[in-house]
Formats: structure tokens, C-alpha cells, sequence
């Protein structure tokens, strides 16, 4: 297998999750010598950064899509956000040709950003998204499948971070009645590493997200907490260096973790409240770990997963609006709740696979 490639991997900016993802390909990719370069901006650019340190980290401009406070106006500003998202595909594109004659790249990973081919390097896609839910019917979501298959067939190949047959995690979102040419599953991905850590009497809340129902999100909680019995730990998903709040007695704020540190904060804690992300749920499913999970509101993706994992019963669901987080702790805790164990190496053979077939062994 050929060890020197020369590798771009750049994930959308919408939220951390495809970041994250992106950790262990890059880890695995290292430790095959291949010669790996990043590219982003804002808390993108500074999770992997704080990652891999010694990679080099390229500025390309993200999508900047800014979010609604109520949760039904989220398909409405998202569709007049769509000029803008048209732009950030034409730009990239053009970035990404003219970076090519610098760097002369052999492979382009790019994680849901849909201008990243290129006829210079062999080139990948990886999304979880096949199948949008746009909220506004059936016609409606055809049609925007079709515009997702005309760009995922742009790429060499498209990989979606599931198992392909009836125990997975993202139901029709990855698995629709027709999928594109040269799609292959490869598996759960997670940055979370499963060791033999003494669980905690804590519950852990995971507040991250994109603003500004992150913030929202924080409110309601710390003002349900403080008639709990219970000790919280939360991470906020902020920068380092942004003012902690230290005006709750049974909570104490952290703002940023490693992934080191992420995966022994979920480990100890006997239950985790969080957002039904999809990088999030992959997490927690590695780690085997006890979840109530709260849907952003209006953000179709996160509302069909969590009523699918209601329906499997592998985690508690309650809605932002009708937040309970005591009943949901007490629910949670005294739950049956049957989490699946999945492989979380299947992209390893993936990775190997591609680099056979398009670049020899």
C-alpha cells in the first residue's frame, strides 16, 4: 500500500459533529504514513487543531449558516439561507482548484461540503445524508435528494458512517429506497476511545450545538437543576477561554474538553444529557452509555432521530419545549434501555480498500 499520500480532509462547519468524526480517519491514516492536511475556520478549525497540533490547518470559509430561536422557523430561514449555500459550493470549489495547484493533493475528503470534487485527485464524500428531510413533504425531499445525488456523484465515492442492513443507526436518512452510484457503508465512526473507568454518581450534561438554541438550551436546564438532587457536570461546547458560570452549586462548567477527556466524562457518569446529533449518538452508542436526548427545535434530522431511537428504545426523548429534566433523569436511570453493539472499526478496511483500488497497493 502506498504510504506517502498526500490527503485534505475538510468537514462542514455546521455544528462539531462532523469534525469529530473526522478524528479517527485521520488518526488511521496517519498511522498508514500518509501525509494529512486540514482546512476550516472558527471551532472547526480549532477542534482539529487541538487534535492533531503538528498538521498543517489551511483557512477555507465555512458555510456560516445562522440558526432561528423558535424552533418552526428553521426551515424557513434554512431555505432563505439557500443563495448563500449555493455561494459556499462555488467558492469552495474554486478554493479547492486553485489550492490543488500548490499542493497537488492524490485525496480530497470532504465530510457533507458538496464542492470539494475535483478531476486532479481522486475524491470522497462522506455524509450521513442521503435522504433529506426537508419537513415540507415528500415532493419536496425528492427533490432535494436528487440535487444530493447529482453533487455525491461528482466524488470517486461516498461513504456514510452507518452499517448497511437493518440495525442502524440512521434509519431512512442513509438508507433510502434508491441510493447513488459507488456508495459503500463503512460503519459507526467515533472519536471515543472504551476503557474500564469507575462510573460516577453524576450525570453529565452535554450542552453543545450551534447557537442559539445552544444558550437556550443551557437556560432551561440550569434553571431545572438547581431543584434536583443530583451533581452535574456540564460541558458547554464554548471556547476555552470564554467566562464560566459559577452561580449553580450542584453544577460544575467546563467549556471545552479533549476527546481524551470527553470519553472519561461520559464514561463516568451514570447518564448523559445531551442533543440528538448524529456524531453525538455514535458516541454514546460506542461507549455503551444510558441517554435522554433533546432534539434542537425545528432541525428535521434531530427531531426523526430521536422519535426513531424512542421507537427502538435505545435512549429516553423529551422536547425542548416540554422539558422535564427531572422525570427524564428518573426515566432514564430506571430505563431498559437496549443501546446495539455496533463495529467501530469497519472504516479502517474502508480507507485500505479505496487506497488499493485507486492509488495500488
Amino acid at each position: 500500500m502506498k504510504r506517502d499520500l498526500k490527503v485534505l480532509i475538510i468537514p462542514l462547519d455546521w455544528g462539531l459533529g462532523h469534525a469529530t468524526r473526522c478524528v479517527p480517519l485521520i488518526q488511521y491514516m496517519l498511522k498508514l504514513g500518509w501525509k494529512v492536511s486540514m482546512a476550516g475556520e472558527g471551532k472547526t478549525a480549532n477542534l482539529l487543531s487541538a487534535e492533531f497540533p503538528e498538521l498543517p490547518m489551511l483557512y477555507i470559509k465555512g458555510y456560516r449558516i445562522s440558526y432561528p430561536k423558535k424552533g418552526w422557523l428553521f426551515i424557513p430561514k434554512i431555505i432563505l439561507q439557500i443563495p448563500k449555500i449555493i455561494a459556499s459550493i462555488v467558492r469552495e470549489h474554486f478554493w479547492l482548484k486553485q489550492e490543488m495547484k500548490i499542493h497537488g493533493w492524490d485525496l480530497v475528503i470532504s465530510d457533507n461540503r458538496y464542492g470539494l470534487f475535483t478531476h486532479k485527485a481522486k475524491t470522497i464524500m462522506i455524509t450521513h445524508q442521503l435522504n433529506l428531510i426537508s419537513g415540507l413533504g415528500k415532493p419536496v425531499d425528492l427533490i432535494l435528494r436528487k440535487i444530493t445525488y447529482l453533487f455525491v456523484q461528482r466524488y470517486n465515492t461516498c461513504w456514510v458512517p452507518d452499517t448497511e442492513d437493518s440495525l442502524n443507526i440512521s434509519g431512512k436518512l442513509s438508507h433510502p429506497n434508491k441510493l447513488p452510484n459507488k456508495v459503500e457503508y463503512i460503519g459507526p465512526i467515533s472519536r471515543m476511545e472504551k476503557s474500564d473507568i469507575a462510573e460516577k454518581n453524576t450525570v453529565l450534561l452535554l450542552l453543545s450545538g450551534p447557537e442559539p438554541q445552544r444558550t437556550i438550551l443551557e437556560e432551561k436546564v440550569v434553571a431545572q437543576v438547581k431543584e434536583i438532587h443530583e451533581t452535574f457536570i456540564c460541558i458547554r461546547g464554548l471556547p476555552a477561554d470564554e467566562v464560566k458560570k459559577t452561580n449553580v452549586k450542584n453544577i460544575q462548567f467546563i467549556n471545552y474538553v479533549s476527546a481524551k477527556d470527553l470519553s472519561k466524562y461520559i464514561q463516568e457518569s451514570k447518564m448523559v444529557v445531551c442533543r440528538s446529533g448524529y456524531s453525538t449518538v455514535m458516541d454514546l452508542i460506542k461507549l455503551q452509555k444510558k441517554a435522554l436526548m433533546i432534539p434542537t427545535p425545528g432541525q428535521t434530522e434531530q427531531e426523526y432521530l430521536g422519535k426513531r431511537f424512542k421507537e427502538l428504545n435505545w435512549f429516553i426523548i423529551q422536547e425542548q419545549q416540554d422539558l422535564d429534566l427531572q422525570h427524564g433523569i428518573e426515566k432514564c436511570l430506571l430505563s431498559t434501555n437496549m443501546i446495539p453493539a455496533l463495529k467501530f472499526d469497519m472504516f479502517c478496511k474502508a480507507i485500505e480498500r479505496f487506497s488499493i483500488q485507486y492509488f495500488g497497493a
